[in-house]
């Protein structure tokens, strides 16, 4: 009888791959396949070269799980559990996934039955398996700081431009080895930088002009790759190491916003550490210290004088403005074809270049001086009417005496939801051990209990979020007196700088509609006034001002 088998095989890292691990498996796999048997399709072998086991985000995974999903499949032969998912859970997830399927998973090492008993060992392979992972990375971790510390090249990710890797060989260390025609770049770079003043982007246009090719081959030069190469200590002959580390997600995304998240619900990102957590490794030199110092110091005079900090044409709403339609940020922009130097806050979403769908957003830019004039008039009244900064502060200080206390038990309440739902967990978890229920009805209401503690922890940040934010403006209305005291005299002598800085501390953002032709500012005081987004329309318009 025939049936459709495939194949799954991971490996993850790229030395496994160099060293044929992923053929030992599928030599493995195939003998399996021949004993019992099975007829492997070549277009049914799905591998993953250099995935890791703790995600799910994988090509050769999801090619599999797609054609299971349209039922093309019987048999999936998997070396081992740790090869499907290195996640106890993420195992637990695929292994339901392809038994809805009408799908059996069947791993050659370790043929697990349907008994209590040897599932129970499948979980236990997989929180071994995940707490292997754990203690591989931590050791790679150390193992490579310390190598660091002696000074071993290996623990770099590659040679820059400039150097050539020198993999360890039986004869020693790996080492950097200079590339003499890149190393001649490189010094060309660092002297058109610093002798002859010449910018980043007029730096990789001539390096494009000049078809040098990049490390990769590719014909263009990026104004990012010239500055990464600027800021490179490895060309003095101390290359760095542990130069970024990665950090939870601060500024949430559009993505985020859409759906609420919160930062920690987001993807971390790389951020640079300071220079004295470095390590330094010594490696062959390119340029001179007194070149690349004063390179770092035009970087750092540039980064003074660069029209992200001082642009020619003054935008006071910069980093405050997101489009209401598409959600997208906006920015200033010149107008190209204007004799007369106006300026437009552009949404992202307009144009058409960033999208491969082309512009994803139906509204117009606004004008720079209508849309700052309206919100800077509002901040003004803040300032110079403190009566109603005062009303709304005795506002909620009589909405936080009564809703202090509900907002309390709400959350006693919602840490009491947690607790209830941790018991049942582990009563469930209890039971199933003991073999008195089945994985079968364990696992839908295991997967009820984890929603609701979801949902319960969801609430309860909201709620820490509300109270924090309160208390945030009440110490805001707290000390205006002072701040009002301070700018109502100089309010019409204040500088471009100043008053930027003083929209920064009022204002939270700008939504803009510029198809239906209106405002919500979300200022930290709040005020209701009605105002034109732009003259000379009939159209009605509106400025809403809310709690920040």
């Amino acid at each position: 009888m025939y049936h459709q088998v495939a194949l799954y095989a991971r490996v993850s890292s790229d030395r496994q791959v160099e060293e044929g691990t992923i053929a030992s498996q599928l030599a493995s796999l195939h003998a399996y396949a021949e004993e019992h048997s099975y007829i492997i399709d070549a277009d049914l072998i799905f591998i993953d070269d250099g995935f890791s086991g703790a995600t799910l985000i994988r090509p050769g995974l999801d090619a599999l799980r797609d054609r299971a999903m349209v039922g093309a499949l019987e048999h999936v032969l998997v070396l081992a559990p740790d090869r499907l998912a290195r996640n106890h859970a993420h195992q637990l997830v695929l292994i339901e996934e392809f038994k809805r399927l009408g799908v059996e998973i069947i791993f050659v090492n370790r043929p697990i039955a349907h008994t209590p008993e040897d599932q129970l060992l499948l979980q236990m392979q997989g929180v071994i398996a995940e707490f292997e992972r754990e203690k591989i990375m931590e050791r790679s971790r150390r193992g490579k700081l310390h190598k660091a510390k002696q000074g071993q090249v290996n623990v770099l990710s590659g040679a820059p431009y400039g150097y050539v890797y020198i993999p360890a060989g039986e004869t020693g260390q790996a080492r950097y080895e200079i590339h003499p025609q890149e190393a001649d770049i490189v010094r060309g770079i660092f002297t058109l930088y610093v002798e002859e003043r010449q910018s980043i982007g007029a730096i990789a246009k001539h390096l494009t002009a000049q078809q040098i090719p990049t490390r990769r081959g590719a014909p263009q030069w990026e104004r990012s790759v010239v500055w990464g190469m600027l800021r490179n200590p490895a060309y003095t002959g101390q290359a760095a190491y542990r130069k970024t580390q990665s950090v939870p997600r601060q500024r949430p995304t559009k993505l985020a916003h859409e759906h609420s998240y919160y930062p920690k619900h987001v993807n971390a990102s790389s951020r640079h550490r300071p220079p004295e957590e470095w390590l330094f490794i010594p490696v062959p030199r390119v340029i001179s210290d007194s070149l690349f110092a004063r390179a770092s110091h035009q970087l750092e005079a540039n980064k003074k004088l660069s029209p992200r900090n001082n642009t020619r044409y003054p935008y006071l709403l910069s980093g405050r403005l997101r489009c209401q339609r598409c959600g997208y940020a906006l920015y200033g922009k010149p107008a190209s074809n204007s004799t007369y130097k106006r300026c437009y806050y552009r949404c992202m979403g307009q144009d058409g270049y960033r999208w491969p769908q082309g512009r994803v957003c139906a509204g117009h830019p606004i004008r720079v001086e209508v849309l700052d004039a309206l919100v800077w008039e509002q901040t003004q009244q803040l300032i110079q009417y403190p009566e109603v900064v005062f009303q709304e502060y005795s506002r909620r200080v009589h909405y936080k005496q009564k809703g202090e206390l509900d907002i309390t038990a709400l959350l006693i309440k919602k840490q009491q939801e947690m607790h209830n739902q941790v018991l049942e967990k582990k009563r469930l978890l209890d039971l199933y051990q003991t073999g008195t229920i089945s994985l079968e009805e364990i696992s839908p209401r295991l997967e009820r209990i984890r929603e609701k503690m979801k949902s319960v922890e969801q609430e309860y940040i909201l709620l820490e979020e509300e109270k924090h934010r309160e208390q945030h403006q009440l110490q805001l209305i707290e000390q205006f007196v002072t701040f009002q005291a301070k700018f109502v005299t100089r309010l019409d002598r204040l500088t471009f700088a100043e008053k930027k800085q003083v929209v920064r501390l009022l204002v939270e953002e700008v939504l803009v509609d510029s198809v239906n032709e209106s405002l919500m500012v979300k200022h930290v005081i709040p005020l209701d006034k009605r105002f034109p987004l732009r003259s000379g329309s009939s159209k009605p318009r509106t400025i809403q001002h809310l709690p920040g």
